[in-house]
């Protein structure tokens, strides 16, 4: 804990910076670790309430804005690349498995058991697999498959048969706001909360990473799209989440913190 504590808090010096340049309270603190608990001040949570309901040990200053949409660096819906709409549009609901923004760096052979547990439920599938790895996986690009380094989730994932992913927050939040079956195969930190989460309100099944392989995700799968209460209650639940903007509710919460103050 210590190691990581110490990475995180050098990774955190630039924001720590502006904090004290801005006479933010707490500026010096690890943003991470001391996040005020106790202290009543004010603090955001960028997550739904549906998902993360308030429990009596968070901070008594917490305020759940539900969660932020992202698509893009600018924030705008991207155009789906017309190689991938035509895929989309040519046959059944894929399977889309994504890593996210961070996972995606360190993939293992996480794509390569995918293809093999698609193929062997004869299924189509979409990898969404980042610049390097999507390079390496041209190879396997064909009528079945689409490989790609990226695509706005908020435009494949209602597209999707499943979404397998690794439960970073940002993807759980997109996936959420489909409406598709999930399954979530964690490898760190709140992934596996997240991932517990999913699974606990209906949406979807949880797996080890190391039991990903060798069959595991095939037979995940079988159950996932085998079972319609797991895609029931996703697309039950998805106009919650779709309904909440994380970002916008949080500007107004700081805006009337700024007018009171």
């Amino acid at each position: 804990r210590a190691l990581v504590r110490g990475r995180i808090a050098a990774s955190l010096k630039p924001l720590r910076r502006l904090g004290r340049s801005l006479g933010v309270a707490h500026a010096g603190a690890d943003a991470l670790f001391d996040c005020g608990h106790g202290d009543g001040a004010p603090m955001l949570g960028l997550y739904s309430p549906r998902f993360g309901p308030v429990q009596p040990d968070h901070p008594a200053g917490l305020t759940l804005v539900g969660f932020p949409a992202y698509d893009s660096e600018t924030g705008g819906t991207q155009a789906l690349d017309p190689a991938l709409a035509a895929f989309l549009d040519a046959g059944p609901a894929p399977i889309v498995f994504s890593l996210g923004s961070f996972a995606v760096h360190a993939p293992g052979d996480f794509y390569r058991a995918s293809l093999q547990a698609a193929r062997g439920l004869g299924r189509r599938a979409l990898l969404l697999a980042g610049a390097e790895e999507a390079q390496r996986l041209q190879g396997e690009r064909r009528g079945d498959v689409f490989v790609a380094a990226y695509a706005p989730h908020s435009q494949v994932f209602p597209r999707a048969a499943a979404i397998v992913h690794h439960g970073g927050i940002g993807t759980t939040a997109q996936a959420l706001r489909s409406g598709r079956p999930q399954l979530v195969t964690p490898f760190l930190g709140d992934q596996h909360d997240n991932a517990r989460r999913v699974k606990r309100l209906g949406l979807g099944r949880r797996l080890r990473p190391d039991r990903y392989e060798g069959g595991g995700a095939t037979e995940a799968l079988r159950i996932l799209l085998g079972d319609p209460a797991y895609a029931a209650a996703a697309e039950a639940l998805a106009p919650v989440f779709r309904a909440e903007d994380g970002a916008a509710a949080g500007a107004l919460y700081l805006d009337g913190l700024l007018e009171r103050a």
